[in-house]
């Protein structure tokens, strides 16, 4: 058990971190008085006493709050996996692929990155007014346990394979995300960046979706701009790790190691090597 509400010192502090996650709660705008209430008890008190579920006489589990997989998984005291992902089971048992990620997006994923999406910078803490990230640190669980860590987990991913023209615009729409977002991260936000930054934790899926593009070429113009900044980056992080934040370089490691190891076809080798030539001209 995690929770322990008869330890006065233990419960006094998870009462000073509630201020926090109230704040957080009410900036998620889908959250009513009455729900906020429910997760206060489970917040405090854990699941013996408030299971934010209910389980009828066939056995069938109703959540009683919206994406109670991101509430779960967020709001447990630990950042050990197997506690948490023994607690998602008792929402939706059965769910989950072997690697402990949740099927669907149904238990908060969607929700998940559209609140991080603009998270780059710290939130500032309620708790003791330093630097915490939208989900106080929780975000690499969250992405390992919620999100799909391949496009192959998609639900449009098998019913795309017979339709060339929709997998590649799927998959050029998942790598872009990905690559807009990091290359924005890295270039606006290096003197204060966020460790905590979700897309840090999506490159796999990113490497995924390049794995499975059809195309010569990608449609996108912002993208293909992207793609010279995001290389770019990536040299100089993994050139110099010591000029620049350890989150950047830790990042640009991954990705390389990830890149390196994925076999992608050579036609994707292809369409890249201009994108890698322009960048390590543009720091020549």
């Amino acid at each position: 058990m995690s929770w322990y509400p008869d330890d006065k010192t233990w419960l006094k502090a998870r009462k000073a971190q509630w201020k926090e996650v109230k704040e957080l709660l009410k900036e998620m705008r889908f959250y009513t008085p009455q729900d906020v209430k429910l997760i206060k008890e489970y917040f405090l008190y854990g699941p013996d006493k408030e299971p934010l579920r209910t389980v009828n006489n066939y056995g069938e589990v109703r959540c009683k709050v919206l994406h109670v997989g991101m509430i779960t998984v967020w709001l447990h005291p630990s950042f050990e996996r197997s506690y948490i992902v023994e607690e998602l089971d008792k929402y939706e048992a059965g769910t989950r692929n072997s690697n402990d990620r949740v099927k669907d997006y149904y238990n908060g994923g969607e929700r998940l990155l559209q609140l991080c999406d603009l998270d780059y910078e710290t939130h500032k803490s309620a708790t003791d007014e330093g630097d915490t990230s939208f989900f106080q640190g929780k975000e690499q669980l969250l992405a390992e346990l919620l999100l799909p860590g391949s496009v192959e987990d998609e639900s449009w991913f098998k019913n795309s394979l017979r339709d060339e023209d929709r997998l590649k615009a799927k998959c050029e729409r998942s790598f872009r995300m990905a690559i807009n977002r990091l290359s924005s991260y890295f270039s606006k936000h290096m003197e204060n960046p966020n460790p905590n930054f979700i897309y840090r934790y999506r490159l796999s899926y990113c490497i995924s979706a390049l794995k499975h593009f059809k195309g010569s070429e990608f449609e996108a113009q912002p993208l293909k701009e992207n793609l010279v900044t995001f290389f770019a980056a990536i040299d100089k992080f993994t050139a110099s790790p010591d000029k620049y934040p350890q989150c950047f370089v830790e990042t640009a490691q991954e990705f390389t190691r990830l890149f390196n190891e994925a076999d992608l076809p050579d036609p994707v080798h292809a369409l890249l090597a201009p994108y890698i030539k322009a960048a390590k001209e543009s720091a020549d």
